[in-house]
C-alpha cells in the first residue's frame, strides 16, 4: 500500500482568508486518493484546530491519522511521520506539503517531497532549495506524479 501524508495550512486549507476553505482541486484530489491510498495529515496547527477545520470542510474522513505538535515533536522533526506511517517502505511514503518545515522533514525521512504552491505564495524556489522532488501547481497534477513515483510494499 502506499501512503500519502499532507500538511494542513496551505496545502489543503486556506486559512489566509475570515474562513478557512479548500484551495480548488483538493476534495477532488482526496476522493482520487482515498481510494487507492492511505492518507494521513502532518501538521504545525494544534490537533483540536487542524480536527475542527477539516470536519467543517467535510474532509476529515478521508484521513486514517493525524500529527500535530500536540502529538510529538514538530515539524520538521520526523517524528510524526515516524507515529503515522513509520513501519511503512520508504518508497510508498510521499509527503505533499507547502513549507521548506514539509519538504525537509520528507527528506530527512527519505521519502519523496511534492513541493505544493497552489496556495499564490510563491515559495518554487524555496521548496526546490529544500529538495523537493516535483514542484506541483494544482492539486490535479499530483495523482500521476504519485503514481509513477511510488512503489507500494507489494511493488518493491
Amino acid at each position: 500500500m502506499k501512503h500519502i501524508i499532507f500538511d494542513c495550512d496551505g496545502t489543503l486549507v486556506d486559512t489566509s482568508g475570515h474562513k478557512a476553505q479548500l484551495f480548488p482541486g483538493i476534495k477532488e484530489l482526496l476522493v482520487d486518493l482515498a481510494a487507492k491510498y492511505h492518507l494521513y495529515v502532518w501538521t504545525a496547527r494544534g490537533r483540536d484546530s487542524t480536527l475542527r477545520i477539516l470536519k467543517d470542510l467535510d474532509i476529515a474522513k478521508y484521513f486514517e491519522g493525524f500529527s500535530t505538535p500536540d502529538d510529538c515533536v514538530p515539524k520538521p522533526h520526523i517524528q510524526g511521520l515516524i507515529q503515522l506511517v513509520g513501519g511503512a517502505s520508504k518508497k510508498s511514503i510521499c509527503v505533499i506539503g507547502d513549507s521548506g518545515n514539509d519538504i525537509l522533514g520528507a527528506k530527512n525521512f527519505s521519502v519523496l517531497a511534492l513541493g505544493a504552491v497552489w496556495n499564490g505564495s510563491g515559495g518554487k524556489d524555496v521548496l526546490k532549495d529544500y529538495g523537493a522532488d516535483f514542484i506541483v501547481s494544482h492539486p490535479s497534477e499530483c495523482s500521476r506524479i504519485i503514481e509513477l513515483n511510488l512503489k507500494g510494499e507489494d511493488d518493491v
